[in-house]
């Protein structure tokens, strides 16, 4: 299986938690933009014999794009790609960018929307800095749903600054009545050079303490365990048969191609990505040259810290028979002190076949995994 990534940068404003890459300022260059990544995805058309089996298109906010950038951007799409072989084709999407005409045009072109609510709480919003209300995001789930989207995901935070577990629940409660097919239930997250991370670090913002965000986490995961989704990943939880087919991939892992700036891939053997800022991206693209800055071949010992990684994500865990048919050596027997220490401290669970992380083990998922390298 093979993923095809595609990143539109372009935002109405950009939230000050954010750490993707993403401008509120260059929306001037998105006709150019477009043209470019047409160009690069023609670019491995061209050269490599793929078969991609999902497309999701990111961001930024794709759904910022105008009724006929869209369909630029989906006729270019697919004349390059084999749309019938695609069995998942996801758009990520913010409340307030929805029309009837959007949402007739994603009727078509895609199978998958993600939306990013975030809360149903209007104060949490203000204080995310979003420019939707909670009665924007009701209005934009009729619209999907009255124009056949049939395939939805939430995104919802927790941990923002005030928040309790209480109004972490209400949020689900919200979310199980209207019943998206997937949500990613995902927790806040502080970097430095964000806006946030500097009202962070100068005292300006106090988040929840760690107790409590842990109990958020617990609560809100049985809560949507309880309504029917399954969590197949830290922050993912699915009806039946609902999983994100591209997100699987990620944690498989499998291999993936990034188009457009700041696009990821993993192709190959080799981890690459493309250079940030858009302009530049058009740039280099015009000009035929190669638009990744960064570059790493995949070794043995890389490969396997990204198994690890990712297999440690998934509610199902790593399979020791996989692992061992892939790396020729026995995981139980070099890692076996890490793994009774695991146990011990409530953070897996290692059955005979599989070693999975417990909920409160998902919560320190980046610490364990270190622990392996």
């Amino acid at each position: 299986m093979l993923g095809l990534y595609i990143h539109i940068p372009f935002c109405v404003k950009k939230c000050p938690y954010c750490d993707f890459s993403s401008f509120d300022d260059v929306m001037y260059l998105a006709d150019d933009y477009i043209e470019c990544v047409l160009k690069e995805l023609k670019y491995y058309k061209n050269n490599f014999d793929i078969e991609y089996e999902t497309l999701f298109i990111g961001g930024g906010t794709p759904s910022i794009l105008s009724e006929k950038q869209l369909d630029s951007l989906f006729s270019g799409v697919y004349s390059l790609v084999e749309r019938k072989k695609l069995k998942e084709i996801t758009l990520e999407v913010n409340p307030e960018t929805i029309t009837d005409k959007k949402a007739k045009i994603l009727e078509v072109n895609v199978n998958r929307i993600s939306l990013g609510c975030q809360s149903f709480h209007d104060k949490f919003l203000e204080k995310l800095c979003r420019i939707h209300d909670a009665d924007t995001i009701y209005k934009a789930y009729d619209i999907l749903r009255k124009n056949n989207i049939k395939n939805i995901n939430f995104d919802l935070m927790y941990g923002i600054e005030g928040q309790s577990t209480v109004d972490v629940l209400h949020n689900i409660d919200e979310i199980v009545k209207l019943k998206p097919e997937h949500v990613s239930f995902y927790m806040l997250t502080i970097y430095n050079h964000t806006e946030f991370g500097r009202l962070a670090l100068s005292g300006e913002m106090v988040l929840p303490h760690d107790d409590i965000i842990e109990h958020m986490y617990e609560r809100g995961a049985q809560a949507l365990e309880k309504a029917g989704y399954r969590q197949y990943e830290i922050s993912n939880f699915a009806l039946p048969d609902r999983q994100c087919r591209h997100n699987l991939n990620y944690w498989k892992p499998g291999e993936y191609i990034g188009i457009g700036s700041s696009a990821a891939s993993y192709f190959r053997q080799a981890r690459y990505s493309n250079t940030e800022a858009p302009s530049e991206y058009i740039k280099r693209i015009r000009a035929g040259k190669d638009p990744a800055d960064f570059t790493e071949k995949i070794d043995e010992e890389k490969k396997k810290k990204d198994y690890i990684m990712m297999r440690l994500r998934t509610k199902d865990g790593l399979d020791y028979a996989e692992f061992k048919a892939i790396f020729k050596f026995d995981f139980i027997s070099k890692y076996s002190s890490i793994i009774g220490k695991l146990k011990t401290e409530g953070l897996a669970e290692n059955e005979d076949t599989v070693l999975s992380l417990t909920r409160k083990g998902f919560l320190l998922s980046n610490e364990i995994i270190q622990q392996f390298f």
